[in-house]
């Protein structure tokens, strides 16, 4: 093949490859060189030099391989490159091809060391950032401002870039807000304008694709030309890199890295790097809100413990008046039959004021101590019913456990019925005697055994004397409950805690 020809078929075959290219003949004259590797040697023309103008270090090597090609078609070299005055260290890897004329054609690409270098340190840059990122006790605990400013203080340094900013979109998606804009050249997080879709309804639509927005030339792009009058040019912004942001799969807003006073190509590391700082941003985002959620269902809980206690101490204090107004009904009775029957009933209030009383001063508001309860519930029964002409006993050994509140009201009923039938039956023949409240806890199960040493009762006797009531608790609370008159009066109620 003619040396015109292979050089034109190279000449095609790079004409898509960004990168520094030179095309020789045997002798080292400059057939074609690529616009890159112009720029790489500040030359504005190459063809027609000799590529040994250029190489300083190792060009005998690069000659006596040309003056081989019989022997190698392949060459990869490290030399140093000569740019105007200077040097500079490079890798010059070349491939040869014979042509009918008897000599070779070479295609060599150059890459600077120095660039290979600074890829080096850019990637060693970002992964420091990003490691220090994933750490960061401000991210995890939700302090969205100050995540925010060292989120973008720090990707601005690990993309040396000047501004980086980040948006959020409102509940309609017709705003886009600036959540933090930090520019290298200012101390602290500057303050920027919202952007409404109305003004920019196209630039809008790149976020419905869901892809990273590149532009090297922002203020050439059609796609941001939009955003020129208002954004681009008062903030010399030449480049942009916009990356979504995501929560859950859901584009919430973008982060934008913005190169200023010079165009810039984003490399690919450019891309990965922006992913990730993306991904810490929505972290703020989401940490932030779990945050404030939390937050707000603690005060929720503050409001709802408040309002219980001052619940439970209306209650009390409405059922105290209650039971104050039955007594004094009582007292008016002009017989003992309707007295007994309004004091039994002021009884039962003042079991569940006891409760409420207790719920009142604790700090859980739907549980309380049993034993502590039963005391104060024991105690007002012994002062309701004493009599002096029969001094009965009111003994109570209860284990300690922490119940529901329906669970205690119920027992309570159950304690106050039985107590009181006992105190109004079961002496009736005796002038002294003992009543038992005693409780017994295996596991989930409890034993609850009020007892007297009264002369007993019947079955059928007892439906008159409150018995019907407290069976009737007992179903309520799914209690077994077994009944003994051997020896005075036995009532036993086995039942699940709760």
């Amino acid at each position: 093949m003619a040396t015109t020809n292979i050089v034109s078929t190279l000449q095609r075959l790079i004409s898509g490859i960004e990168e520094s290219i030179v095309i020789f003949n045997e002798k080292g004259v400059i057939l074609h060189a690529s616009d890159r590797l112009c720029e790489l040697l500040m030359q504005k023309e190459l063809e027609g030099r000799s590529i040994f103008e250029f190489i300083e270090g190792k060009s005998d090597s690069v000659k006596m391989w040309l003056e081989n090609l019989t022997h190698a078609h392949f060459k990869d070299v490290k030399v140093k490159m000569i740019r105007n005055e200077s040097t500079f260290p490079a890798r010059l890897r070349m491939a040869a091809w014979s042509v009918n004329d008897g000599g070779f054609v070479v295609m060599a690409s150059i890459v600077d060391g120095t660039f290979i270098e600074r890829k080096k340190r850019d990637l060693l840059r970002k992964t420091i950032t990003i490691e220090h990122l994933s750490k960061s006790r401000k991210i995890r605990n939700g302090k969205l401002n100050e995540a925010i400013y060292e989120i973008l203080e720090m990707s601005s340094k690990a993309m040396r870039v000047e501004r980086v900013n980040a948006w959020l979109f409102d509940d309609t998606a017709t705003v886009i807000n600036c959540i933090g804009n930090y520019d290298a050249s200012v101390p602290g997080l500057v303050a920027q304008e919202s952007l409404p879709r109305i003004d920019m309804p196209n630039y809008f639509k790149l976020f419905e694709t869901e892809k990273i927005i590149l532009s090297t030339r922002s203020q050439e792009s059609e796609m941001t030309k939009e955003l020129m009058e208002s954004y681009l040019i008062p903030n010399e912004i030449f480049a942009m890199m916009d990356v979504p942001l995501r929560i859950e799969g859901e584009i919430i807003g973008v982060i934008c890295f913005e190169q200023v006073k010079k165009h810039r190509d984003w490399t690919l590391q450019d891309q990965k790097f922006g992913l990730i700082a993306a991904q810490m941003v929505s972290l703020s985002v989401e940490t932030h809100k779990r945050k404030l959620a939390q937050q707000e269902l603690e005060r929720a809980l503050r409001q709802q413990q408040r309002l219980m206690v001052e619940t439970n101490h209306r209650i009390k204090n409405n059922l105290a008046i209650t039971t104050s107004l039955m007594r004094m009904q009582a007292d008016k009775c002009k017989d003992d039959f309707h007295r007994s029957l309004i004091l039994d009933a002021a009884n039962r209030v003042n079991s569940i004021a006891a409760l409420h009383q207790l719920l009142s001063d604790s700090e859980n508001q739907h549980r309380v101590h049993f034993a502590a309860y039963a005391k104060q519930l024991v105690q007002g029964l012994r002062e309701s019913l004493s009599n002096p002409s029969k001094p009965i006993q009111l003994v109570t050994t209860i284990k300690d456990c922490e119940i529901s509140s329906s669970l205690a009201i119920t027992l309570g009923l159950i304690i106050n019925e039985t107590v009181t039938n006992s105190f109004k039956h079961a002496f009736s023949d005796q002038r002294v005697g003992m009543v038992r409240v005693d409780m017994e806890l295996n596991g989930p199960m409890a034993r609850l055994t009020i007892s007297d040493t009264g002369k007993g009762f019947s079955l059928s006797e007892a439906h008159g004397q409150g018995f019907e009531i407290i069976e009737g608790l007992a179903q309520h609370i799914d209690a077994k409950m077994t009944t003994s008159t051997e020896a005075g009066s036995i009532i036993t109620l086995d039942f699940r805690l709760r």
